[in-house]
């Protein structure tokens, strides 16, 4: 089994670096793209025309690359002419009534400044591309199923997405949605080891989020992640 894991990083590391060395030349190809009438979504980072645009900043999304979804089309120039990013909220304010909002036990789904606060803590976790793209998803299984026997509950940057607009899934209080990202962390900061590139992307998005918990929501740092994996760090290979 650890022979395996050996050979999957091992995979990582010539793809990594072959990825890493070719991501100059790609600046000619997005110049091409942009002056085509292409766009880079800010979610998903892929080009297209078919685009929502903020209002009030440069960024540009497909509708379900946003966070929360944006309903309306892209044709739908009325609407989207005022149209702002959760990016472009101003989040001190919503900063300022969740620290003075006293929780609720009883409350099962979180309330708007709750999902605006989530929002954005994931559109800014997200638009870290170059140390977010491994935590998008999670590992595929038969690429890398020795991640499954030491991690026990696997969760993606994208996994809290989907929970948040989901109507039968949904996240029934905000330190569960906090607790869900601190995991995505926590679990590959256990498995990789140290050496390995996803380790220092794990170590600067897990700072990334706590500089935003510290300066937006600082009673919620703390918040306790229950035992994650299914063995101790001794026994791996």
């Amino acid at each position: 089994m650890a022979s395996n894991h050996e050979q999957v990083h091992r995979q990582f590391m010539r793809t990594f670096r072959m990825n890493y060395e070719n991501s100059d030349s790609s600046s000619s190809d997005d110049d091409d793209l942009d002056r085509q009438g292409y766009k880079k979504c800010s979610g998903c980072t892929d080009w297209d025309h078919q685009l929502i645009y903020c209002s009030a900043c440069k960024r540009s999304y497909h509708n379900n690359c946003h966070i929360p979804p944006i309903s309306m089309s892209y044709t739908d120039l009325a609407s989207y002419e005022s149209w702002i990013c959760t990016m472009c909220v101003n989040i001190d304010d919503i900063s300022k009534v969740i620290s003075e909002t006293t929780s609720d036990s009883n409350k099962k789904i979180l309330n708007k400044n709750e999902m605006i606060m989530a929002s954005r803590i994931l559109l800014e976790l997200i638009g870290d591309e170059k140390n977010s793209f491994q935590f998008l998803e999670i590992p595929f299984k038969y690429s890398d199923p020795h991640y499954y026997k030491v991690v026990h509950r696997p969760v993606s940057l994208n996994t809290v997405k989907e929970r948040l607009s989901s109507e039968s899934n949904c996240y029934t209080s905000f330190y569960e949605v906090i607790c869900d990202i601190k995991r995505i962390y926590s679990n590959s900061l256990y498995y990789y080891h140290a050496s390995d590139p996803y380790y220092a992307m794990a170590q600067k998005q897990e700072k990334l989020l706590f500089e935003m918990l510290n300066k937006w929501i600082p009673q919620y740092q703390d918040c306790h992640i229950s035992t994650l994996l299914s063995k101790s760090k001794s026994e791996q290979v």
